[in-house]
């Protein structure tokens, strides 16, 4: 990759102008993204917003910002139902999906009311309108959910798209976070909650009812490269399996894209569902231990 940035800045003596001027030359030749793998690159964000009522002036943010990812051949489904003081309650379904040939459809429908039955499932109240869209250019829809002469409160969704391109390997850093989750493409959470933050782990390892995964940043005896890291996620893969690690914190900082090394053992697994071991280690010599431990 040859790459040619100037960046330019002009102080006056009253004003700042700021002026970026950015060539770049990429020489790597890209590849056509499988529709069936789109579904592993994206992550689904949204924010309330609150605007003027022409929708040209920011008033403010709500609180809440809600994220949302595929796990499995299942669409994305949320029950979005938000109060706020001071604000209108607002209830929006959404389901995000793609079909065959890889395009993203989203169907929005927006409710006066929602409530939690004592079961666990969801009562809607009055439809108050649907919406139906197939993505273009990968940019989020949006949806205007309350109108009146001094405001307009929109629903905003973005579409964040992760890339397992130029990774790099980034040396003995330990992963560690905590309130980890683990989950495959078959819809099989292996684990939840899992607390990894105390430690220099730069070997890491975990068991679970479906398997177990060992991974570092670094190779080691018996690993392979099985994926990459960034930001609060790890995405590793054996055959059709896709694996990912997602936690409330960052594993890496923000901008860097590492390379996981490791090994999957599908059959090394704990007896009982939730039952889940882990290990870490600062030592090459004490984590191949552990692995060959039955």
């Amino acid at each position: 990759m040859k790459s040619v940035l100037v960046f330019l800045t002009l102080v006056m003596a009253f004003a700042t102008h700021a002026e970026d001027i950015n060539f770049s030359e990429f020489d790597t030749p890209r590849k056509e993204l499988e529709a069936d793998s789109l579904r592993w690159k994206i992550e689904v964000q949204a924010d309330l917003l609150v605007f003027n009522k022409t929708g040209t002036r920011l008033l403010f943010k709500s609180d809440e910002e809600r994220k949302w990812r595929f796990g499995n051949e299942k669409p994305i489904t949320s029950y979005w139902n938000v109060a706020t003081k001071g604000l209108p309650t607002t209830a929006l379904y959404h389901e995000w999906q793609f079909n065959p040939q890889g395009e993203l459809q989203v169907k929005l429908r927006q409710y006066d009311s929602m409530s939690k039955n004592k079961d666990g499932s969801v009562k809607t109240g009055k439809l108050i309108q649907e919406k139906e869209y197939t993505v273009e250019n990968m940019a989020g829809p949006s949806i205007v959910l309350y109108q009146d002469d001094s405001r307009r409160i929109v629903a905003q969704f973005r579409i964040q798209i992760w890339s397992d391109e130029n990774t790099i390997d980034i040396g003995k850093l330990g992963i560690n976070s905590n309130r980890m989750t683990i989950y495959d493409n078959k819809g099989n959470v292996w684990a939840s909650r899992l607390d990894n933050s105390t430690g220099n782990n730069i070997y890491y390892g975990v068991t679970t009812h479906q398997g177990t995964v060992y991974m570092s940043y670094v190779p080691f005896d018996g690993a392979k490269k099985i994926g990459f890291g960034e930001k609060n996620r790890i995405r590793v893969e054996q055959g059709g399996l896709r694996i990912a690690i997602e936690s409330n914190e960052a594993f890496l900082p923000r901008g860097i894209k590492a390379n996981i090394y490791g090994i999957i053992d599908l059959n090394k697994r704990t007896e009982r569902l939730n039952q889940v071991r882990s290990n870490g280690s600062d030592k090459e010599a004490n984590f191949l231990d552990a692995i060959r431990q039955k």
